[in-house]
């Protein structure tokens, strides 16, 4: 059992076994956006057992301002083991070698990282299992909101844009040294909604003629889910509600202490079963993240 970085060419192994473990198809070409077409380095690991990848641990990076300062961020992804090693999940097994060796190669405790900040939204059962063996740590459970009324006000304006002309200007006055936010610089949210088999709208909410938001809403999804928002934090409940008055009902999902400060919008919670779990190993740990952390669906990995 050897476990090591990516090579060129897994790629066509690690879908196949994603298939296997997760009954459903992820291609090449969506792996490779994911992974590859970032620009920021690929940065996943594998067990491979005669000549077969067996076990998966991968992370999307990201740019990040970590509170005034730009790191690298990564939302881990795509953790995975091949059935017939299922046995492997244990303290001593390989898939807790392989997530401790990728965490000591890319965020080591002590010395040079390459993901200052790591972090995940996990599904249930895998998130028992890593808190179980010590691997991460509870920060927040998710809000999931269905947003079912809203309007403008008379000074209040929201428009289908084509492209992501204001991202850079609206992303400075976003960027706050008291948070943690990944980029959201027009670069960046060029290659997050150049996703495959995904279908995104681009909205621009404007408050006495001046832009104050851009919202990304997928619109693919029954019902629709906004994956984005870039502006300053003040102005998020109204462009929240002025876009309702446009496109009706959707569904985000934010931080508890974002949804805290949501008004004059008629929400519905979801009933969210999803956490925002931390790096327990070699941190930040969730007491430094917990409040501090501005997350949408665009932070996660698909």
């Amino acid at each position: 059992m050897e476990i090591r970085p990516y090579r060129e060419g897994d790629e066509k192994n690690i879908v196949e076994l994603f298939k296997i473990v997760f009954n459903k198809d992820m291609s090449l070409e969506l792996w490779r956006w994911k992974y590859r077409l970032h620009g920021l380095g690929t940065m996943v690991y594998v067990a491979e057992d005669n000549g077969k990848i067996v076990a998966h641990y991968g992370a999307v990076p990201r740019r990040c301002s970590f509170f005034g300062k730009d790191v690298i961020s990564a939302v881990i992804s795509d953790s995975m083991a091949h059935p017939s090693y299922r046995g492997i999940f244990t303290k001593e097994g390989v898939f807790v070698r392989l997530a401790k060796e990728y965490i000591e190669a890319h965020a080591p405790k002590i010395g040079d990282r390459l993901i200052d900040f790591g972090y995940g939204f996990p599904m249930e059962r895998a998130r028992l299992l890593a808190l179980r063996l010590g691997l991460y740590e509870d920060v927040e459970q998710c809000k999931e909101l269905l947003v079912k009324s809203g309007g403008k006000r008379f000074y209040e304006s929201i428009k289908r844009i084509e492209n992501l002309y204001m991202a850079d200007r609206l992303w400075e006055e976003m960027n706050e040294p008291r948070l943690i936010i990944n980029f959201r610089d027009r670069k960046s949210l060029e290659w997050r909604y150049s996703m495959p088999d995904a279908q995104f709208s681009f909205f621009l909410y404007r408050s006495f003629f001046f832009p104050k938001a851009l919202l990304v809403l997928r619109t693919d999804t029954k019902p629709p889910k906004l994956y984005d928002y870039v502006g300053n934090i003040r102005h998020l409940s109204r462009a929240f509600s002025a876009l309702h008055s446009k496109v009706g009902d959707y569904i985000v999902k934010v931080p508890p202490w974002i949804a805290e400060g949501l008004k004059n919008l008629k929400l519905e919670d979801m009933g969210s079963k999803s956490y925002l779990v931390a790096n327990k190993l070699t941190g930040p740990r969730a007491e430094e993240i917990r409040g501090r952390f501005f997350y949408m669906w665009g932070d996660e990995d698909t």
